[in-house]
């Protein structure tokens, strides 16, 4: 089953328009849910200077208790999953991947998730699992097609944060039998296209890698 269709309302100034494809962070309990948000403009921008996708300028909210919301966009991003507890909101997350979205949980290293990057993968998975029993993970390797089908990512993905061992991961990917439906990253490529990272040229590496993980989805999806 697909994506269900947007409607756009003339009343609604926040609808998506005509043919367009939208960027949405998932709403969840979480105080950080939308932190770098007021970048993400940036990254829209990007993605119109960078590939033919018609994405709309603005950035979105998709309520977790809300599936046609999420159902709305091919991507949902996220900070964490791990607050979503509630049984609708854990339902949502299932059907929207059966619906062919494509989930990126991007870890912004906010103090309730330093020090501990293996808690926070743990975590990710439990509330996955939670949602869908026959979820596996894997560790995507450097040939993998997302790190090539646009920009090249050789050696893994960027990382903004290098200490306690959170760089030393590469993407996660989220399987359901052999469809890749979603990834978990360690990155915090956000922090990256927020200029957190003095590193000249990084923010422009994040970008091309959330670029590569959209383009995967839009193709791969369904």
């Amino acid at each position: 089953m697909g994506l269900l269709p947007v409607t756009v309302k003339a009343e609604d100034p926040n609808a998506l328009r005509g043919e367009r494809v939208g960027w949405a962070r998932l709403k969840t309990s979480s105080p950080y849910w939308k932190g770098h948000a007021q970048t993400d403009p940036r990254l829209m921008r990007f993605f119109r200077e960078q590939t033919s996708l018609n994405i709309d300028p603005t950035w979105y909210e998709a309520d977790v208790e809300n599936l046609q919301e999420m159902c709305a966009y091919p991507l949902l991003f996220s900070q964490s999953i791990q607050p979503v507890t509630s049984q609708n909101g854990r339902r949502n997350i299932a059907e929207f991947i059966k619906r062919g979205g494509f989930l990126l949980i991007d870890a912004c290293i906010n103090p309730g998730f330093r020090g501990d990057v293996e808690a926070f993968i743990a975590g990710q998975e439990r509330t996955i699992k939670a949602c869908l029993p026959d979820a596996q993970f894997q560790l995507l390797p450097n040939n993998h097609e997302i790190y090539h089908c646009l920009f090249s990512f050789n050696a893994g993905p960027p990382h903004t944060e290098d200490h306690e061992g959170w760089g030393d991961h590469g993407l996660y990917g989220i399987f359901i039998g052999p469809r890749l439906v979603g990834v978990i990253s360690t990155s915090g490529l956000q922090c990256g296209w927020a200029g957190m990272k003095p590193v000249p040229g990084h923010d422009n590496r994040c970008m091309q890698m959330l670029v590569n993980i959209y383009v995967y989805a839009m193709l791969r999806a369904g």
